[in-house]
């Protein structure tokens, strides 16, 4: 069989973790983007030097068959017996890590090329004694976009006693964390580190893609068997795999959106009878009476009239008639899935809003208003099985969030027939408090999450979704109106935010992976299990198994103390590093390398995408119950890592736009294609920017104040076209 199938029977079944008193640097040395070539000395990222410890840990085994994509949260791996005893209530100072892809063998660990198994990236976290993480559905990358788009999140809270010792209880582990990480500096300077409060564990969740030609023994990279979409050039370097093209396998729906409006006029107007009265239907409603008018009293283009909204009219004749007319009463009803029902009728004039919800009678359900995921924190009505009871609640980021006292809702009625009940509420249309939501009867299109338990009373849902609800005016004319292209990709919702200038430039250059139409390669088209080549191409059941190392780093911590009469205060042994995030594609979380156009010499051949936004603005809270202290003036940045794919990548750059000062620059150093491990040929490392002392070989940071505007640039060579690029800093700093 092939090198690694050998590997792979002599692979251990368990993960386990290592710990070792004698150092020495896992990957080799290392290097930064922005030495202090005027120090004395110059900064070593060689961690034996230093006399840090480490410990080792390893991922369970990742078994796959080429073409395959690896994209799961993996079990827990605790930390080595002596290491938890070692740090109970107490905290450690990691002051950096390394990473390895390895085939574990009694000879000892070997290394996995990257272009047999790629590392798109991964998500790794470190969890103290009290940290508590938890599977989460319908989030896709989570805050912060922590995920990289994986299609589950995973929220991680504490449950320490003592919150105020501003010690985190998780750090959060992905700096470099893509095709480059091998080889990318993860340290920091020193007294510097993630702290964490009594580690025990480790958790990651990689994103690997099997390139692995089984059929070649040569020296170097050979392409294996591709998809017809793939991206890649004849005899390229690298394999188009990696880029998670579109497959047959893939299933893209998309349609035109139609949304109803009760007030001003549509944006995009509907541009014919036929295209009309087809929205009309789509929308759920059930017409009667549909024609063609030209009326100079009624709204142009498309209408629904009617106490029952079942006449509709296409409207011929240009005027500025407004939708609405006057009305004062508007209602609408959808399926939400198979077993929700909602109706919705608001009553300007009475300022009232009646609610009818019909779900099972037996189990729990509810509905979320003015919400696509339960990111968004809604305010949400829920029917408790069997008893009916109706409570209010505002829904936490994928948690069961906070019960809403005093109830705003009355009870008019609650009946169960056929195992279906069925609850009448009441209410004013303005919200009691902040998180009651305040209904708007102008507000004509309102999106709804809906869920279903299978327990009587609140707990995971077993079933949800989302869907929208459509108003029409009762007493006056509702208008149709075009809301663009939606529609999903294997099922799930095709979700896109291609923000506009000056905050990104993907919406402006018309980018195709902001559009459902156009995309054809990413992260969209990459999920758990699936194998990247064409339906009508066979798949090699031969697999490979590895696993990720990791290595980190560490030190004690030691508490600051304060001064007394005879003694001066003692700072803490190292400073907690928090982190910063932010993407130059501006929250797309990808994008395409459009190829340029024929004949341009390939020098000239470079794509640019650039980003703006505010130091507050990539603060990153998730694991930093302490980062929301915004008493200083700012931050200072510690570490400003890019995440770069390796075909393409040539540069990122990140300034201070207030003062023009160039803060960082990355260029990926690329692999040579010697027998050396980590120097694939054309595979990238990408050197950090590092701040610190100049005692230590490093340039001192610049204070960052919260309102300090940040430009991001990022540059790829666009010979040949590319999909799923990134172009995420990645940083860590301090508060001042």
């Amino acid at each position: 069989g092939s090198l690694p199938t050998m590997f792979a029977l002599l692979v251990l079944s368990l993960a386990i973790a290592a710990v070792a008193t004698v150092p020495a640097n896992m990957n080799g040395e290392y290097l930064i983007a922005n030495p202090n070539v005027h120090a004395e000395k110059q900064f070593s990222t060689d961690y034996a030097a230093k006399n840090y410890e480490y410990f080792d840990v390893y991922s369970p085994p990742i078994r796959t068959v080429y073409g395959e994509v690896f994209w799961t949260m993996l079990d827990t791996v605790p930390l080595p017996a002596d290491l938890i005893a070692r740090f109970a209530n107490k905290t450690m100072a990691v002051v950096g890590y390394e990473v390895d892809q390895v085939f574990r063998t009694p000879q000892g660990d070997q290394s996995v090329p990257i272009y047999w198994a790629y590392n798109h990236h991964y998500v790794g976290y470190l969890l103290g004694v009290h940290a508590k993480m938890e599977r989460v559905a319908g989030a896709v990358g989570g805050p912060m976009n922590m995920n990289h788009g994986e299609k589950t999140h995973w929220k991680v809270s504490s449950t320490n006693p003592n919150p105020d010792d501003k010690i985190p209880d998780a750090q959060f582990i992905s700096e470099g964390n893509g095709g480059e990480f091998r080889k990318s500096f993860h340290g920091y300077p020193d007294k510097m580190a993630l702290l964490i409060n009594s580690p025990v564990a480790f958790r990651v969740q990689p994103m690997q893609i099997d390139t692995h030609n089984r059929d070649y023994h040569g020296p170097g990279f050979k392409a294996g068997l591709l998809p017809r979409s793939s991206a890649a050039p004849p005899n390229a370097t690298y394999s188009g795999l990696l880029e998670c093209p579109c497959t047959t396998r893939v299933v893209k729906n998309w349609s035109t959106s139609y949304a109803t409006q009760t007030t001003g006029s549509c944006s995009q107007q509907l541009l014919n009878a036929t295209e009309c009265f087809i929205a009309a239907a789509r929308l759920g409603f059930h017409t009667k009476n549909t024609s063609i008018v030209s009326s100079p009293t009624l709204p142009p283009g498309c209408t629904i009239q009617g106490p029952d909204s079942s006449t509709v009219l296409f409207n011929t004749f240009n005027t500025a008639v407004a939708c609405g007319l006057g009305a004062r009463t508007f209602a609408g009803s959808v399926a939400a899935g198979t077993q929700v029902n909602v109706s919705l009728t608001l009553d300007a004039a009475q300022k009232t809003a009646t609610i009818t919800l019909s779900g099972p009678a037996a189990v729990w359900f509810g509905v979320g208003w003015s919400a696509t995921t339960m990111g968004d924190k809604p305010y949400a009505l829920i029917i408790e099985g069997k008893s009916g009871n109706v409570t209010e609640r505002r829904l936490g980021d994928h948690d069961p969030g906070t019960l809403l006292t005093p109830t705003q809702v009355k009870v008019v009625a609650s009946k169960v027939v056929g195992g279906v009940r069925t609850v009448v509420l009441t209410r004013a249309l303005a919200g009691i408090t902040p998180d009651h939501f305040t209904f708007d009867p102008l507000t004509a299109t309102l999106p709804i999450i809906y869920a279903v338990g299978d327990t009587p009373a609140l707990a995971f849902h077993k079933t949800r979704g989302g869907v929208t609800l459509a108003l029409t005016a009762l007493d006056g004319v509702t208008c149709v109106c075009n809301q663009g292209t939606k529609g999903t990709i294997n099922g799930l919702p095709f979700q896109k935010t291609c923000a506009p200038e000056p905050l990104g430039d993907l919406a402006q250059q018309h980018n195709p992976t902001c559009s459902i139409e156009t995309y054809a390669g990413g992260l969209s088209c990459c999920y758990h299990g699936q194998v990247l080549l064409d339906a009508d191409q066979p798949v090699d059941n031969r697999t490979d198994e590895y696993a990720l190392k990791f290595r980190f780093w560490f030190q004690d911590y030691t508490p600051p103390t304060p001064a007394t009469p005879h003694t001066p205060a003692v700072p803490a042994s190292h400073g907690s590093l928090h982190r910063f995030y932010y993407t130059t594609e501006a929250w797309a979380g990808e994008y395409d390398i459009v190829k340029c156009h024929p004949g341009t010499p390939p020098e000239e051949c470079i794509q640019e995408i650039s980003a703006r936004w505010k130091v507050q603005d990539m603060v990153d809270c998730t694991f930093d119950p302490f980062c929301h202290d915004r008493s200083g003036p700012g931050i200072n940045l510690v570490y400003a890592g890019g995440h770069c794919h390796a075909p393409s990548c040539i540069s990122m750059e990140l300034y201070n736009l207030d003062t023009g000062e160039l803060l960082c620059r990355q260029e990926p150093v690329f692999g040579t294609g010697s027998d050396a491990p980590y120097d694939e040929l054309d595979y990238i490392a990408l050197p950090p920017c590092l701040w610190g002392p100049e005692s230590e070989g490093l340039i001192p940071p610049t204070l960052l104040t919260w309102d300090t505007n940040l430009l991001s640039i990022k540059r790829n060579n666009n010979t040949y076209g590319h999909y799923g690029e990134m172009a995420s800093w990645q940083m860590r700093g301090v508060f001042v």
